[in-house]
């Protein structure tokens, strides 16, 4: 090969980098006063969250005119297997009708106590993947407040040991619902931020709710997910492990403003009622890469054969 056939040849590597790596709003080249529109439109929801999916595939999705409600953000970053700082936030409160897990052989055990085999398992599982390269850290969530209980480690042994001092809140009076910017705003202030042009790891959240009676919403701090939220390297997963859905709950109230958390698209939300099987099959799911992943609504964990004309994506 001549030196000037390899001085074109990385100059075009040069070049996809480049645009691999550059992060453009969806509404870039759309007037200033509709960009405007759109910000004012998100706000005005219930809690100031709007889910739009990232239909990339949709014909000149980044150049169509579209109206303000359609107006989304989409991720164009490098599917590398950078390393994860993963922050694990648990609910630690039990309500007065708590069902517990019942196992085939008859045992039963209280959500706490399933959770944190579920969170334990996951670190087991990941760590043993890529030894040593991840880091997780924990918070715990009561009734009344967020707590830090151990910074980012790669040593497991260090953030079980953590994760097993958690002890549950069982308040004597049902809080209707509970404010999500309590939460965030201590996330932010703690949180490992990733780098934005040449980031050295991403940063995810997976936060296990387990209220079916306390309705998750904003009522102050919803900055601190959007500013979170702003960074592609960022990412928030959710588990909520809630009562046999009924009359007497909320458990579809509940679910309903979890999955408005999803604002970008690129969030797992998985929930689960009383079934040990399925709560660890759940949190398995999470075990994917979050840049390397599918989005959720594409995902697919059934093994069978394809014809020629399908394509599907599948995760660990």
């Amino acid at each position: 090969m001549s030196d000037k056939e390899t001085n074109d040849e990385i100059q075009v590597i040069a070049e996809k980098l480049h645009n691999v790596t550059t992060i453009e709003p969806a509404y870039n080249n759309i007037p200033q006063q509709q960009q405007q529109q759109a910000k004012s439109s998100r706000k005005s929801n219930n809690n100031g969250v709007v889910r739009r999916p990232a239909d990339s595939k949709r014909p000149d999705a980044a150049t169509t005119t579209a109206t303000a409600e359609e107006y989304v953000f989409i991720r164009n970053v490098p599917e590398l297997n950078l390393p994860e700082k993963i922050l694990f936030v648990i609910d630690t409160v039990r309500e007065q009708q708590c069902t517990p897990f019942k196992l085939g052989t008859g045992a039963t055990y209280l959500p706490l106590f399933m959770i944190k085999r579920v969170v334990e398992n996951f670190i087991g599982a990941k760590s043993t993947i890529q030894p040593g390269v991840h880091e997780y850290a924990l918070m715990s969530l009561d009734s009344h407040s967020a707590s830090w209980l151990c910074d980012y480690t790669s040593n497991t042994k260090i953030i079980i040991n953590h994760l097993e001092s958690i002890t549950e809140d069982v308040p004597k009076e049902e809080q209707k619902t509970y404010d999500l910017g309590l939460l965030f705003e201590v996330i932010y202030s703690r949180i490992a931020t990733p780098g934005r042009s040449q980031p050295m790891f991403t940063s995810r959240v997976i936060f296990i709710y387990g209220r079916s009676n306390s309705v998750p919403k904003f009522h102050t701090g919803q900055k601190y997910l959007e500013n979170l939220t702003e960074n592609p390297y960022f990412f928030l997963d959710v588990l909520f492990a809630h009562e046999p859905p009924s009359d007497d709950n909320m458990c579809e109230a509940v679910y309903a403003e979890i999955a408005a958390l999803d604002t970008t698209n690129f969030s797992y939300i998985f929930e689960v009622g009383r079934n040990a099987a399925k709560i660890h099959d759940n949190m398995a799911k999470l075990l994917a890469h979050p840049l390397q992943r599918p989005p959720q609504k594409d995902a697919s964990y059934t093994l069978y054969s394809m014809t020629a004309n399908q394509e599907v994506h599948t995760n660990v």
